[in-house]
This record gives C-alpha cells, structure tokens and sequence, in this order.
C-alpha cells in the first residue's frame, strides 16, 4: 500500500463527515484536513537527520511511516508532536501550590481477561485493562496525564479513558455517587468519575499499531461493512483452496489441515511420517517411543534423522532446504457438521496445485534476523524467511486479504488473527489437542517454535472469528465513548522526550522481564506485514544474540527509570507490573529503580487468573505478577538535603512514612507491612542518601533509637 492511499485508509473514522473538527486547540474544516496538516509536519520532520537519529527510531521507509501514521495522535516513529499534546492538556508542575498526596495502592488486584476489548488484540504479557484502572483512579484526578512507557497493545490508555465510564467503574466493586464521587469497597470517597489522558510509548510497531486501534474511534457500521466486503471479494477468489471431497463428489469447507514432520529411521533409513507412527489418535497423545512400520527397530524423535525437501523459491530467487511435510489430516464441515478424513487424491490434487501457482500480490519476504527465537525455525526446519511460515494456501489467501484492506483498523483486526494462520502456531500435545479447532499452541508461549505436528487453519475462519472479536470491542468501545484522549509514540523509553520535565501526573510500566520474552523477535513477523520493524539496539531485555547481559539489561532498565522520574512530577506515583523467577532480575529492577531516584513504598499482587503459556506448564513460573509502588520524592524532601545533618534524616523518614500504607488487609486479615519495619525504613534511607552522594550520618544502632525515641 502506498501513501497515495493514505486517504482510503482512514475511511472508518467517525469524525469523517464532521463540518469541522478540533485539535490541540487548532480547527479544521474535516477530519481529513487535519491529517493531511499533520502528516505534512511530520514529512518535514522526517527530512530532519536529528530526528532519524532518535534512540529507537524504527527500521523503515518515510512512505510507510507515514503510511501507518495519523499524526498526532499516533506516529509510527518518534511523536514529534507530544509537546504540543502536554501544553494543551498537561497541567503545570507548582511546588508552592501543589496539595496532592496519596498513599501507595496496597490491595492486591485479581482481574480476569474474558472483557470484548481485552480479547480483541493478544500480546505478550498483556495486563488486563481494568486492573490498570484501580491505580489509575486511586493516583490520579479527571484530566491528569497518565504516561506508560512500555504500553504493548495500549491498555493503559483504554484503562484512562474508562475511568469517566460509570458502569465500568462500578463493574470494579466501586460506587459513583451523582455528583461523580467514588467510593471504595468501604463507601470512603478515594476518586472521582472522569476520563485521563494517556501518552503510549512503546519500542514496537506493531504494539503502537494495535494500542492506536485500540484508542481511537471508529465508526463501527463502516467496519463491519468493509470487513464484510472484504471477505466475500476474497473468498469469492480464494474459497476454492478450502473445499474438499465429502462421500463422493459434494463438496466440504476445510477448518484446519493437520501438516506432519517426516524423519528416516535411523536403522534402516525407511521414510517415516511422524503422525502415522507417534501419535495415538484416540487419546490425542504423542508418544515418547514407537516402532519404525518398516524394520520394527523402537525409535524415539531423537534418534530419527529429519528428512528434507530442496526446491526454488521465486519469491527470494534462492533454492532452501527445508524440512519435508506431509498433510495427515483434514477436518472440515459439510452441512452443519463437523467431519475428518485422510486426504485423498482430491486434495493432493489441490495443494499440489496450488504449489505450482504463482501469487500475483505483495507479501514479506524478509529474511528471519539472528535471535533467541529465530534459531529453531532456522535449524529445525529451514524456515529463514517470513514467507515461509506460512503455506502456500495460506500466505495467498493472506497476501489477498492484505491486498484488499483500505483502514487500519481492519489491517489490525487482521495482525490480531495472523498467528493463528501460521505453522508455528499449532501442535499435538495430550492437553492441547482439541478435535473441534484442531492442535492448538498460542504464540503468546513466547517463542517461535515449528512443531513436528502443524495445523494448517483455514485463513477466511480466521478473519471472520477476528473482526467478530474485534467488532465486539469496538461496539464496547462505542458504548463508553472511547476517543482520541490519547497520544501514541513509537520509540525508545529512553528518548521518549526532549526538554520536557515534571509533566506526567502518574506513569504505570509494564517492563520487559529479563530474558523471559524477545518482543522484537516475537513481533519480525507481524511487522514485516506493517513494512516497519523494531530497533531492538535499545530494547531493554537479556539477549545473547544481542550481546545483552543482566549487566546490560540493569543499565537499559535504570535509563528508562531515569527518564520517568525525569518527567513524573515530584510528590507523584509510578507503578511497576513485574514478574520473574530469577533472583538477578528482582535485584536488577530493584537497583535500577534505585539508582533512578525512586523510592520504593509497597510491593502487592497481581493476579491476571488466567496465566500466559509458561505460567500454567511451568512448575517454577511465578503464577501472579508483583505490582512495585514507588514515588519520586517532593521538592521539599530533596530541599532538606541542603542541610547535611541528622535532621535531614528524620525529616525523610516523616515523608516516607506519610507514604507508606497504615492498613494492609488479604482476605480480609490485616498484614504486616514489611516497609515499615525498622530495618527497612534504616535501608530505604541509606539508599535516598547515597544516591544523592550526601554522607550517612547515623549508623543503624543510632538510627533505630532515634526511631524509638522519636
């Protein structure tokens, strides 16, 4: 698609027939009007070698940034236009007139996944909206600037925008009194009903991509007719290579092809396809040993060779090696019921067939980086390129569909089914095998992984399933009056801003954990379809491929804690969503918020009740995330530091206390409260001074009697 399209794609936007409409400040005789004004702001800025050279500026084109852009709500690159969005919203920091206090959130949260808006888009480790939502109105006010670093598919932003949607509210357990008071579980006023406005910032494309769709408007009566359109015109030309052969000559609809790996055993080099010999059908296992149908010799995957198949692939000019695969399984409907069967003469016919067509639309062809997760795809099975992820069916029927798209809010609903129609995204394992929708293995597991047992699913299912699931959330969207109350970046965390200082009312981060997910890895597919990729160079994970140790990682987390104390105001909250299961990594957050400036005041739970992949199968994967709450210190504190002596000492541990919880409670029984524990309140101290290079003038002896005394 081309930026002499860019008119097309915004086709569904609400605001379209408006006389005139309103931006920061500025009006415009149509929504039209004001995009083009800002894309050709942002084409100049894109001239500008400065700008290029901003830490995570992404790996693509000005045509297809611009493209992608709707500028200045949502830039795929850098925002140029942030500042503009804080000096028309933001509120100006003023020690002397500042009044703001607030305790630390110390209630555990536990919010569950099944909402129509939390559903439309999957990622990694995403965090349910509504969770966000009780910070959210426990730190800030109606207007304030909440900013999200990290944002992935955009939560934050949807979370701000719903804290000024009564039933929401309410659906949290709160009640909201006429004049727009909240009140907690106990009927104590702690908020009021209002919308905040939310800057998202995020290292990748294709999260700032999903996280514009989610908080933008849309007209949802356009959506579904272009999606409908859509639909027929490809399936009118595609449909054919999902029908197949039912008692006779009528005709099925394919729902997923089971694809096998073939190995030679290792004994008498006899072909072997994996499906016929590992798997036992009735139970839906795979076994751990099985016999070779040809010299009886027990086998395991381990032993067998894989067996591979040499071909040209026109798309890259190039011959591969790749791993051979043969169909095993067909379950498809014919009437209203569901049927399976091996395929037959038919649909060898057909794939054959389709392997010999050329297809006549643009898809990806780039080549898989060096990574962590890139490696198995490579070594396994020869998969090098982003094209072959998919079969030939599916990467035309997808090619097709991509081709036909004039909004990005369908390209979205599209990137928010495409895991499903890969090879990787399918397995056969005892609790996964499901007869109705076939092997099934999430991407979110975080990894790139071919299976020996692959199902292929059938691309116009896919597409129909994710515009339902997102046409859901946007009619959930409309009913609570979501809007353009958010501003969204695409860059490092680290260089999110200029000059800009003390502007961010609340910042909530959910950070990359360690070495557990490679979100640039995980998203190359996703984004080769957008035609702009991460820069990973500032991507704040461990990665031997990278050359990124725990070292690394620290360092990369306190420049990204550095700029959020830089831009919260001082007095104000920052919470941190965090999970990990080495002890490395809680002490390289730790350090890094430390080291930032931050001081930390209460570490609660989170509960998402549904865990991600790693965290159901895995006996050592910590089941709730860890939500840190840290403050940055007021002016007034940082004044006393002046002063050098051991009131200095007591005056931080006055302030510190004020922000601690007085009551902690889990089912209803009190809790001790670990941060005000002598020895803690004696460290969290230490650590305030050193940081500021200021000399301890107690010693812990003389700090915990002065305690008492005081």
């Amino acid at each position: 698609m081309t930026f002499s399209d860019q008119t097309a794609l915004f086709n569904l936007n609400p605001s379209q027939g408006q006389e005139t409409v309103e931006c920061f400040g500025m009006t415009f005789a149509s929504d039209s009007d004001r995009r083009n004004y800002f894309l050709d702001k942002l084409r100049e800025k894109l001239q500008d070698p400065d700008f290029r050279n901003i830490e995570g500026f992404p790996i693509g084109n000005d045509e297809d940034i611009l493209a992608l852009s709707d500028p200045p709500y949502y830039t795929a690159c850098p925002n140029p236009f942030l500042e503009d969005f804080i000096q028309h919203y933001g509120k100006p920091f003023d020690a002397e007139v500042n009044g703001y206090h607030r305790e630390p959130f110390a209630a555990d949260v536990s919010e569950g996944k099944n909402d129509p808006i939390y559903n439309a888009h999957s990622y990694h480790t995403k965090v349910p909206h509504k969770a966000i939502m009780r910070y959210i109105l426990h730190y800030t006010e109606p207007g304030d600037i909440v900013f999200d670093g990290f944002c992935g598919t955009g939560m934050t932003g949807v979370a701000a925008q719903l804290c000024g949607d009564k039933a929401t509210v309410e659906s949290l357990g709160y009640r909201v009194e006429k004049d727009g008071t909240i009140l907690d579980e106990d009927r104590q006023p702690f908020s009021k009903l209002g919308a905040r406005r939310a800057i998202l910032n995020d290292l990748s494309p294709a999260a700032t991509f999903i996280a514009y769709n989610y908080n933008m408007p849309v007209d949802v009566a356009a959506f579904e007719r272009e999606a409908r359109r859509i639909l027929a015109e490809v399936e009118a030309e595609c449909g054919w290579m999902y029908e197949t052969v039912h008692q006779g000559n009528t005709k099925g609809r394919i729902n997923y092809t089971v694809w096998s790996d073939v190995f030679s055993c290792a004994e008498c080099a006899g072909e072997i396809v994996f499906w016929e010999v590992a798997v036992d059908k009735v139970a839906g296992q795979v076994r751990d040993e099985f016999e070779c149908p040809h010299c009886n010799a027990m086998m395991t995957k381990r032993k067998m060779d894989r067996a591979w198949v040499t071909r040209y692939d026109k798309a890259i000019n190039q011959t591969v090696r790749q791993a051979k695969q043969v169909p095993v399984l067909i379950n498809y409907t014919y009437g209203k019921k569901r049927h399976e069967k091996t395929p037959d003469d038919f649909d060898l016919a057909l794939i054959e067939k389709i392997e010999g067509l050329d297809i006549p639309y643009w898809f990806p062809t780039d080549e898989l980086p060096k990574g962590h997760n890139t490696e198995q795809p490579k070594g396994s099975h020869g998969i090098s390129h982003s094209h072959h992820f998919y079969t030939k069916r599916n990467l035309l029927a997808f090619s097709s569909l991509w081709k036909s798209v004039l909004s990005l809010s369908i390209q979205c609903a599209l990137m928010g089914g495409y895991r499903v129609g890969l090879k990787m995204s399918t397995f056969l394992a005892p609790q996964y095998f499901n007869k109705s929708t076939g092997p099934m293995k999430p991407l979110t597991a975080g990894v790139l992984y071919i299976p020996s047992l692959s199902g292929e699913q059938n691309w116009f299912n896919i597409f129909q399933s994710r515009y339902e699931s997102v046409l859901r959330q946007l009619k959930e969207a409309l009913n609570k009056q979501i809007s353009n109350l958010s501003i969204t970046s695409t860059s490092s965390f680290s260089d999110v801003f200029a000059s800009q200082e003390n502007i961010a009312d609340y910042i909530f981060l959910d950070p990359p954990f360690g070495s557990n997910l490679m979100y640039s890895e995980l998203n190359f597919i996703n984004e080769s379809w957008l035609k702009i990729f991460t820069n990973n160079k500032s991507e704040a994970i461990e990665n031997k491929s990278q050359g990124k140790n725990i070292d690394d990682y620290r360092h990369l987390m306190t420049q990204c804690f550095s700029e959020a104390y830089r831009i919260l105001k001082p007095g104000r909250w920052m919470t941190v969503e965090f999970s990990n299961t080495q002890a490395s990594v809680w002490n390289a957050i730790q350090t890094a918020l430390q080291e930032a400036g931050f001081i930390v005041a209460n570490v609660s739970a989170l509960d998402k009740k549904q865990g991600s992949f790693k965290a159901v199968t895995t006996t050592t994967a910590v089941k709730q995330d860890l939500v840190i709450s840290a403050y940055k210190p007021t002016v007034a504190l940082e004044q006393s530091l002046d002063r050098r002596d051991e009131n200095t000492v007591w005056e931080f541990v006055r302030v510190h206390l004020s922000n601690l919880p007085h009551v902690k409670t889990k089912q209803g029984e009190l809790q001790f409260i670990a941060e005000r524990d002598p020895r803690i309140l004696y460290d969290r101290m230490i650590s305030y001074f050193f940081q500021r290079g200021i000399p301890i003038p107690l010693s812990s002896a003389d700090f915990q009697a002065g305690l008492i005394e005081k």
